[in-house]
């Protein structure tokens, strides 16, 4: 059926053979009709100059939520201008890479700011998403359902209420998965961030550990940050692995059961 050869016509115009005649109210009817069947199967309306409408074409281009949350200091900043380099469009205060990724990252970031703190905080060198740690917080309630965390170095070691906030914010049913800290800059801090997140994921059963000291990670002058792309790699390619490797074997088990 022409759908714009009916809808177009010429109110009380007869659209059928010679002779057939419609009263201006079933013409009016059978368009609408037309028009909402056109709508409720996805087919763009169009005007009388023949051009379609936007509605059904926005809706077609509209990007796809993001799939996972990643939230971190300047260690994040690096992955990422390491691993996507200008892949980045603004969406809902966060930057979303890739349609996959909404990323929030502060250089100097400590995590006591991100679970205490009041609307913009003072940006490091970058940034990426927004400054206003309200916005992470509104993220971790009510972002995608895997969150991904690179937070405590700049507090000399996370602290346990400061983690537990996190997870009670994030909720029992989102995965966390938080990197364990890999600098050498100072020993005592690296020993405190390690056994917090250890004790975090005894109390916490969604809280996953990403080891990332094993890798062989060449570290920067600084004894804090990783060094060059290969080492951006290789912490991004465990953080997926730790994630496929947890969320898979529990779609296996559920299978299972």
């Amino acid at each position: 059926m022409d759908l714009h050869r009916l809808s177009a016509h010429p109110v009380g115009a007869p659209p059928y053979s010679a002779g057939a005649r419609r009263s201006p109210v079933i013409s009016v009817l059978a368009t609408a009709i037309l028009a909402t069947s056109a709508l409720a199967l996805g087919i763009a309306p169009v005007r009388a100059d023949g051009v379609a409408s936007d509605r059904a074409a926005s809706s077609q281009e509209r990007k796809k939520p993001a799939q996972v949350t990643i939230m971190g200091d300047s260690h994040f900043l690096i992955m990422i201008n390491d691993i996507f380099p200008g892949q980045y469009s603004s969406g809902d205060e966060g930057t979303i890479i890739n349609d996959r990724y909404h990323t929030f990252a502060i250089n100097g970031l400590k995590l006591r700011q991100v679970m205490r703190g009041k609307g913009v905080v003072e940006a490091g060198v970058s940034v990426v998403g927004t400054t206003d740690v309200t916005e992470w917080r509104k993220e971790i309630r009510r972002g995608p359902d895997t969150i991904v965390v690179n937070l405590g170095t700049n507090d000399g070691g996370p602290r346990a209420a400061d983690i537990d906030k996190f997870m009670r914010l994030a909720g029992k049913n989102r995965d966390v998965f938080w990197v364990k800290p890999h600098y050498t800059s100072c020993p005592a801090c690296r020993a405190i961030h390690d056994y917090q997140l250890d004790a975090a994921a005894q109390r916490h059963s969604n809280l996953y550990l990403v080891k990332v000291s094993d890798l062989g990670l060449t570290l920067a002058s600084d004894g804090l940050h990783s060094n060059g792309l290969a080492n951006s790699r290789a912490i991004w390619n465990r953080i997926k692995d730790t994630i496929e490797a947890v969320q898979t074997g529990r779609a296996a088990a559920h299978s299972v059961g």
